[in-house]
């Protein structure tokens, strides 16, 4: 038989015990709360990094930033001409663009002077020359010889 005050005692410890456990829990929710958001927050700096050097060690693609734009161009001139351009006029920011390209692929990198104070890179099968009067990120119709 239970005596009265193991009764009580129970009774008083019990609730002592559940709002301990209750507090316990509550604070256990709490640290996981801020374990993840530490952990969120490592994630994502960490792929922000991943970014950064890919794009320091890699490099933007043939589909990305200015060279998409004069990858762009030439599409619409092959799709009407059914060749590539021979002449396209661009800014000094898309030559340096395309400069960078050539030396972080290992390209050859062909200059040619066009005129006294014109100069000419080779991308692809056209001569991009430049503009430095012009917007630096102006990009001009390509055209063929004659």
């Amino acid at each position: 038989m239970i005596s009265r005050r193991e009764v009580v005692t129970a009774g008083v410890l019990g609730s002592l015990t559940g709002s301990a456990v209750t507090a316990e829990a509550s604070q256990n929710d709490q640290d996981e709360a801020q374990m993840r958001a530490i952990l969120n927050r490592m994630v994502s700096e960490m792929q922000r990094m991943n970014t950064t050097l890919g794009q320091g060690l890699v490099g933007p693609g043939l589909d990305a930033g200015p060279i998409a734009d004069i990858r762009a161009r030439f599409t619409v001139h092959v799709r009407s001409a059914g060749k590539f351009p021979d002449f396209l006029e661009i800014g000094t920011n898309l030559f340096y663009a395309v400069y960078d390209w050539h030396v972080r692929h290992g390209q050859q990198i062909q200059i040619t002077r066009i005129a006294e104070q014109r100069f000419a890179i080779q991308f692809m099968f056209t001569q991009l020359i430049v503009r430095w009067e012009q917007d630096l990120n102006f990009i001009g119709v390509p055209f063929d010889r004659g």
